[in-house]
């Protein structure tokens, strides 16, 4: 495909080289297969796009006019527009799409060459494989890619390299991989990731999920978390259908809707996935999602393992060990494996012991090396699946931490004591200030009393006067 994209954008150049059009920088993108893409248009200083033109460059140096004045032309238009800065929005982008677009206005003209990423699968039931095939465009990689710089990679979900002997890798080409893998029951719901890099960078990343049937997906969760169960396509549940949750042959309820909880540890949602609340090692099991008739039609099947870190202080606690844990339904794996993160360089490690159904890791640590948290992770063909952290408290630290809270309390307690008594002063400095204003008050109430009484007797007796004197004149008129 790349070289037949080569060979348009050489027909593009040479016409628009006849016609005397003025060329800009050839632009590369890249896309996934059903997303959306916005081809801009590199022509600078357009006041319009009733003067825009979008043309695509077909095979046989056919060439395709979408867009012309401004104006979606092309038979496929729902799934065309064109945006108010003059660049192409495609919607739903199938294999075809990969082609050399056109942007032209007047003499001046920008071209974007167009890649998509697609990923297919290649199985049949009777298989013992599963083929899954990368590649750029519609070509598929069977015409050699030209492409410079292009690469495509393998990963795990969380981009871990894909090794290990079940897995084969066949490059047709830089534009064309093929990821062949030796299928397992547990591979069902495990998802891929092919990675797409120019030049060393990383231009598209896609990701496909297997499905295997009547296989089981393997769920891995750490103790005290919470996880959902998917019950997968229920889409063929009858209207009046129910889906019943068991683990191993043990069902969880005889009538599991998603209106009616079990318990506060297991609750079933409206999409009728099981929701398991602070899980415990004995929520470990094989745990089945059916219908619930007589055709007891299966939904899906999953397997959880939990993982889990205890602790255990030396003689005199001057060591201490934490040993992880997986529980694991059945036997544990052989591409199961634990490791530690945070450990120091004076703490070690048991290394891998199988007891039972479980995987057992320990890590001994001295005191004075203790770090503040140290995780533990589980990992499945080089894939961390889970993690569970411990926290440490480092006992050379504990004084400080003990001395904190008793100054914090002390000086809670002096500031409490202090405002107590800064309220108590105030309030007895105020009740004296009231007492000489009530002595004040009563002294000057006291003084016009008397002064009142005073003038009252003044008057009495000058009355008296007045009528003695009167009484003295008729006795000497008479």
């Amino acid at each position: 495909m790349a070289s037949f994209s080569l060979i348009r954008l050489c027909l593009l150049s040479l016409t628009h080289a006849t016609v005397g059009l003025q060329s800009f920088d050839n632009v590369v993108m890249f896309a996934l297969l059903g997303e959306g893409i916005t081809l801009p248009c590199g022509i600078p200083s357009i006041t319009s796009c009733s003067s825009v033109n979008w043309n695509l460059a077909g095979e046989f140096r056919t060439v395709t006019e979408v867009v012309k004045a401004g104006m979606v032309t092309a038979p496929n238009a729902l799934r065309l527009g064109l945006l108010k800065d003059c660049s192409l929005k495609i919607n739903r982008l199938v294999l075809d799409d990969a082609r050399i677009y056109s942007c032209n206005s007047g003499l001046l003209n920008s071209n974007v060459s167009l890649q998509i990423l697609a990923i297919a699968e290649r199985s049949t039931p009777a298989d013992s494989t599963i083929e899954l095939q990368c590649f750029l465009n519609t070509y598929k990689g069977y015409v050699a890619c030209s492409n410079t710089g292009i690469h495509i990679k393998w990963s795990t979900e969380d981009n871990t390299p894909i090794h290990g002997d079940r897995f084969q890798f066949k490059h047709e080409s830089e534009c064309f991989s093929k990821l062949i893998i030796t299928k397992k029951l547990t591979d069902h719901h495990r998802k891929w990731k092919c990675q797409l890099t120019h030049n060393d960078m990383v231009q598209a990343t896609i990701t496909y999920t297997t499905t295997i049937q009547d296989g089981t997906e393997e769920v891995f969760t750490a103790v005290g978390e919470s996880v959902s169960l998917s019950c997968s396509n229920t889409s063929s549940l009858s209207m009046s259908g129910l889906v019943k949750w068991s683990v191993g042959e043990r069902t969880l309820a005889d009538d599991v809707s998603p209106y009616k909880g079990q318990t506060e540890a297991l609750h079933v949602k409206k999409d009728y996935s099981l929701v398991i609340s602070k899980v415990k090692p004995l929520h470990t099991g094989d745990y089945q999602c059916t219908e619930f008739t007589d055709q007891q039609k299966v939904f899906n099947k999953i397997r959880l393992h939990t993982l889990d870190v205890t602790s255990e202080h030396g003689p005199g606690d001057d060591n201490l060990t934490l040993t992880c844990v997986l529980t694991c339904t059945k036997d544990c794996g052989k591409d199961f494996n634990l490791t530690w993160s945070g450990g120091s360089h004076n703490s070690w490690q048991s290394g891998l012991m199988h007891d039972n159904n479980t995987l057992i890791n320990r890590l001994f640590l001295p005191v004075f090396s203790m770090t503040d948290e140290i995780t533990c992770f589980v990992q499945r063909e080089g894939e961390v699946m889970a993690s569970k952290k411990w926290r440490i408290i480092n006992p050379l630290q504990t004084p400080a931490w003990v001395v904190l809270p008793i100054a914090l309390l002390i000086c809670l307690t002096a500031g409490g004591l202090y405002m107590y008594m800064k309220r108590k002063h105030n309030k007895d400095a105020g009740n004296e200030q009231s007492n000489i204003r009530m002595m004040h008050v009563y002294e000057v109430i006291q003084d016009a009393t008397n002064e009142e009484l005073h003038q009252q007797t003044q008057t009495k007796r000058g009355a008296e006067n007045t009528t003695g004197s009167f009484y003295d004149l008729l006795q000497a008129v008479n």
